[in-house]
């Protein structure tokens, strides 16, 4: 009877699996399009979680029994943040953006004043792992009272310094190890580093000009030390951008002494970052202002592995201006953004619901950021991480730049004045009365002058 039975058997078997591919190649498959950027090369994995996260989603629906599929096409640049916005406004204006896209939290507010981005508020509730986000996080993203980002890879920005060299100065072990705590009581200054930047040309430890250096382009870390010597930003009664003129006055100063006493290059400013960081790599530099990110790119993208920079290198908070005083970091955290012109909004937040996964969020170690989700630090593999561990401790002093739509104006003025300063076209103080003058007639009621 079984011997009877099998070519029943058989073709029942050929009827299923042919309505099994039927209802396969029926099935519809909705693809997404993001765009990510690092620029750095470890950050590749802000685009591979939007495509891990694409079979967790695939999987959900699979349950549910959905009658389609999702895909995702990811694009990830290493281009400089200008032609990364400008490729961007292209796309907006064409109306052919991607459905998703990483940027900084600072984009926010011009992108969604222009009508580009859409507001999620009204999505947040509907998953769980959106309320796992470090709450801090959530203030970088909102503006004007609306939800413009998934906020993703934090950092800090920490003040580096090369223990080799120290040691060739003559810093004992304790002496080295001790720099971070001493940073963080307020005790080595800004002044501290300019003398023992001087003491290590002296001795032929390093070049003239190598003693300390910051971004060699414009960018956020320039604000870390204006907030150090006081500065203000933002009003957060008003929402009015600030500009300080003390602090200001301190920071310009501070980079002119840095210059006049042989310890910073001159020409900084406009040297490319692959040679900065050569440089770096190289032992020729003493200290410097870079990202969290930045060890994972001395380890990996320059070559001399995990090993050699434990070996040669350590970090702090960025010094007070002056003894006793708060040392600082700064934070620019990314922000996964919805194109407000997409057609598949809904799939395009709950596939972002899928990336806030701790799995997938300890992947910013690969980077040297810092994770997105509470429940990512007590994973095993981010206490065992010996750098993050060690400097997490620094979003206890972070700042931010602003979100506010004039901001870009204010820092290219503010980024002007820097380089006639350190290009000795003005001095400190004329720097400051002509970066006053500018921001009034650029921004009029939208910068408080103090």
């Amino acid at each position: 009877m079984l011997q009877a039975l099998r070519p029943k058997l058989r073709a029942l078997l050929l009827v299923t699996l042919a309505s099994a591919t039927a209802f396969a190649l029926a099935q519809r498959v909705i693809t997404l399009e993001a765009w990510t950027i690092g620029p750095d090369e470890p950050a590749i994995h802000r685009a591979e979680n939007l495509e891990a996260a694409v079979d967790l989603f695939n999987e959900a629906l699979a349950a549910e029994g959905a009658d389609y599929r999702v895909a995702i096409d990811t694009d990830f640049e290493t281009v400089s943040w200008d032609d990364y916005r400008r490729r961007l406004l292209l796309a907006f204006a064409a109306g052919s953006a991607p459905d998703i896209i990483q940027s900084s939290h600072l984009d926010i507010s011009t992108w969604s004043d222009a009508g580009y981005l859409l507001p999620l508020d009204e999505y947040l509730d509907q998953y769980d792992a959106f309320g796992d986000v470090v709450g801090s996080l959530w203030d970088f993203v909102t503006y004007k009272g609306a939800i413009y980002g998934i906020p993703n890879t934090p950092e800090a920005r920490p003040f580096y310094y090369n223990t080799t060299l120290l040691g060739e100065l003559g810093w004992s072990a304790a002496e080295i190890e001790e720099l971070p705590g001493r940073i963080e009581r307020g005790e080595f200054t800004w002044s501290d580093v300019i003398e023992v930047s001087k003491a290590a040309v002296e001795a032929g430890v390093i070049e003239p000009g190598h003693g300390y250096w910051h971004r060699p382009v414009n960018g956020p870390d320039f604000y870390h030390t204006y907030f150090a010597f006081g500065g203000r930003l933002q009003d957060a009664e008003t929402g009015q951008l600030v500009f300080t003129q003390d602090a200001a006055l301190g920071q310009f100063a501070l980079y002119r002494d840095l210059i006049d006493e042989g310890v910073m290059l001159g020409e900084l400013l406009g040297t490319s970052w692959d040679e900065w960081h050569r440089n770096w790599v190289d032992g020729r530099v003493l200290f410097n202002s870079a990202g969290t990110w930045s060890w994972a790119q001395w380890a990996v993208q320059y070559g001399p592995g995990w090993d050699f920079v434990w070996d040669n290198y350590f970090f702090a908070l960025q010094p007070a201006a002056e003894p006793g005083g708060t040392p600082t970091t700064l934070s620019q955290p990314q922000a996964y953004m919805v194109w407000s012109g997409t057609d598949h909004a809904d799939l395009a937040v709950r596939l972002l619901s899928f990336v806030l996964t701790p799995e997938l969020d300890v992947r910013a170690m690969e980077s040297g950021h810092l994770p997105t989700l509470a429940t990512t630090r007590s994973l095993p593999a981010f206490q065992e991480n010996e750098f993050l561990s060690q400097v997490v401790y620094m979003l206890d002093y972070t700042t931010s730049q602003p979100v506010h739509e004039g901001f870009g104006r204010y820092a290219d003025i503010f980024f002007r004045s820097i380089s006639a300063v350190q290009g000795g076209q003005l001095t400190p103080e004329e720097a400051v009365e002509i970066t006053a003058d500018e921001l009034r007639r650029a921004l009029g009621d939208q910068v408080i002058i103090e």
